[in-house]
């Protein structure tokens, strides 16, 4: 028999929802009562009636459940407990009371005195409590299987037995050799199994749903993930483990772990109760980090948890981590170390940088143009312990008053025309707890240098346009080729600031003044120049080139030496020059290394000589410093010429900055 019940007749299901698909497997009277009493719970559930039992019912079930049609069975006595050990959906028991089988007794009583008790598995206490109270002879038998069942009804109509009380089996059988079967479960029983089949299909639903929230995140994965039962059946198991083990997921789900990777077992962890971490295990070709976990709840072990990485993947993450971990704030390419230079000079200037790192207190670094100031401030920063918060630098020269003004201190939206949405945060807020690097302050206009002096001792900012200050932690380093101490005495800075800012000083020493570190620089610069013009193998400066090189002054200091270097790695990279003819090439391109530039510098010996004796030392003083900066003046009128007066190709190949320029053109009047 098997019949289909559904909800045809009544309301349909809210959109999006389904119900529960429920088979209620029973043979004869069990499969009647789930037919009278089934469209009474059609609304909560489709059933279905199956009229099967054991093997068979047991096989159509799996198909289905496979197949994700079915979510729950309903089914009695040995039947019920056949599928409850062979499928792997919920199988509800249709449960007998004591008062169902005292009322069986009491209707198989009216019909003959020589009645019998036969049921699964076990007896009823109260029944036979009842029995003995009113001294009736009722004997009452158990079986496990269909063939018990069988030979157990013929030994009773052997034994003159007349009626046979038990489930549908038993009555089936009874009635098939002549005896007289009363069905053992009543309504209320049938009535009770079906609510509780539909809760069941209710919570698998449930359940299901959640574990495949669970298995779409870890179909994301790349570790491998596989979950097993208490008994190694595999229940979770994503795509990553499966391209691991070679096995699809579908061939895996339900199979032991044990047959797939014997290796990979877990019934050791589920015995121990203990974790096994981070184990190094060959796979195949593959290094994997295995880690096996037991699932403990209060009922004890259930099962127990696989997880797979690639060890070469680890190993890419602790590499990106410990990088990033050295990386450098936004802003930051320069270290102490890069202050390159074995002169005590220098070992002298990293020694003193590298206290001044250590504490809080404002710097200001002095020294000509191109002596690597800004090198020094980020080393310095980066040595601090503020390396891991931002470094921010800005030129005061580089700036009208009032948009350096809203750079340095930001604005509120609103605070004048053009101003951004929202306003703007200003870089004393962008360097909170680093480090901001004021280039060039000697060049800042009075009125901001009132504003930044606030700055330094109230450790507060006020946007334009604001009402409210904001607090910053900032530690402030300045640079300056100018001297601030005359510029004071002129009265164009600010002498509290001056004072403000010159708590620890620093001076950058001029090339000139380290003519020992010239030929290191020179190589590594050279070899750099190499490296950006795609050169495989640095080649060493030519010794004709080294020599012209030691004989030149450097006005421009270390930014003049990388543009010269420059120049010459484009000459020599990829040819093959004699001296004679490098040499020729190199007087073109760079004059000033063959005192072409020096030649034409306004002749101030002259002046000197005329000066009083005691001047001699303070005028000499002076005019080594005047003949740097007219020799840097002059150079760079002889490359803008070459440039047919194009200010920006001139920038191009002298490596500044236009505002360098416009500054270094106008100290020299022109």
């Amino acid at each position: 028999m098997s019949a289909v019940l559904t909800a045809s007749a009544n309301p349909p299901a809210a959109a999006g929802t389904t119900r529960p698909r429920i088979w209620a497997v029973g043979i004869s009277r069990l499969s009647r009562a789930f037919a009278d009493l089934i469209p009474g719970y059609a609304a909560q559930a489709d059933f279905r009636i199956v009229g099967k039992g054991f093997a068979a019912a047991a096989s159509a079930i799996a198909r289905e459940a496979r197949e994700g049609r079915l979510d729950a069975v309903v089914a009695g006595g040995s039947n019920g407990a056949y599928l409850r050990q062979h499928v792997d959906v919920p199988v509800v028991l249709v449960k007998v009371t004591g008062f169902d089988v005292m009322s069986a007794l009491s209707t198989a009583r009216r019909i003959s005195p020589r009645v019998a008790l036969v049921t699964h598995a076990a007896t009823y206490p109260e029944v036979d409590e009842f029995v003995r109270t009113f001294s009736l002879s009722i004997p009452a038998y158990t079986y496990l299987t269909e063939d018990d069942a069988t030979a157990r009804v013929k030994a009773l109509k052997q034994e003159g037995v007349q009626v046979v009380v038990g489930p549908g089996l038993v009555t089936d059988l009874a009635d098939r050799i002549g005896l007289i079967g009363v069905f053992l479960y009543s309504g209320v029983s049938v009535r009770g199994a079906l609510e509780d089949v539909i809760e069941a299909a209710r919570l698998r639903r449930i359940e299901s749903g959640r574990r495949d929230y669970v298995n779409t995140i870890l179909a994301h994965l790349n570790e491998g993930v596989a979950a097993v039962d208490a008994e190694g059946r595999i229940q979770t198991y994503n795509p990553a483990m499966g391209r691991f083990l070679g096995i699809a997921p579908a061939a895996a789900l339900g199979r032991k772990l044990q047959t797939l990777a014997p290796a990979l077992a877990l019934d050791h962890v589920m015995q121990s109760g203990s974790k096994e971490l981070e184990a190094i295990h060959k796979l195949g070709d593959k290094m994997v980090v295995v880690n096996r976990i037991p699932i403990v709840t209060e009922s004890g072990t259930t099962g127990a948890v696989l997880t797979l990485q690639d060890a070469n993947a680890i190993h890419r993450v602790d590499r990106n981590l410990r990088s990033r971990s050295r990386a450098r704030p936004a802003g930051v390419r320069y270290s102490l170390d890069d202050l390159a230079g074995a002169s005590p000079a220098m070992h002298n200037l990293r020694e003193l940088a590298r206290r001044y790192a250590a504490v809080d207190s404002t710097v200001l670094v002095g020294g000509e143009s191109g002596t690597g100031k800004e090198v020094l401030a980020q080393g310095m920063h980066d040595a601090s312990p503020r390396r891991m918060f931002p470094f921010v630098a800005v030129n005061c020269a580089a700036f009208p008053e009032t948009l350096l003004e809203s750079e340095l201190f930001g604005y509120e939206e609103g605070a004048f025309t053009g101003a951004r949405r929202g306003g703007k945060a200003g870089l004393f807020e962008s360097a909170h707890n680093g480090t901001l690097f004021l280039d060039e302050v000697g060049d800042m206009p009075p009125a901001l240098q009132t504003r930044l002096l606030r700055v330094l001792q109230e450790k507060q900012v006020l946007p334009i346009g604001g009402l409210d200050a904001v607090p910053v932690n900032v530690r402030v380093i300045a640079a300056t080729h100018r001297d601030l101490g005359e510029l004071v005495r002129q009265g164009s800075f600010r002498q509290d600031l001056y004072y403000r800012l010159n708590i620890l000083r620093i001076e950058m020493p001029p090339l000139r003044e380290r003519a020992g570190d010239l030929p290191e620089l020179a190589e590594l610069l050279y070899r750099r120049a190499q490296e950006r013009l795609g050169q495989a193998r640095a080649q060493p400066l030519p010794q004709a080139v080294r020599e012209r090189l030691s004989g030149y002054a450097w006005p421009g200091n270390i930014r003049e030496l990388e543009n010269v270097t420059e120049r010459i790695a484009v000459l020599v990279v990829g040819r093959t020059l004699a001296p004679r003819d490098l040499l020729e090439e190199l007087k073109a391109a760079a004059p000033e290394l063959f005192g072409v530039a020096q030649a034409a510098a306004p002749a101030r010996p002259a002046a000197r000589a005329q000066a009083p004796d005691g001047a001699a030392e303070t005028q000499g003083s002076q005019s080594l410093a005047g003949m740097a900066r007219a020799s840097q003046a002059e150079h760079i009128r002889h490359v803008l010429a070459q440039c047919g007066g194009n200010r920006a190709a001139a920038c191009h190949l002298l490596g500044i900055s236009a505002t360098t320029l416009w500054r270094r053109l106008r100290e020299d009047g022109k």
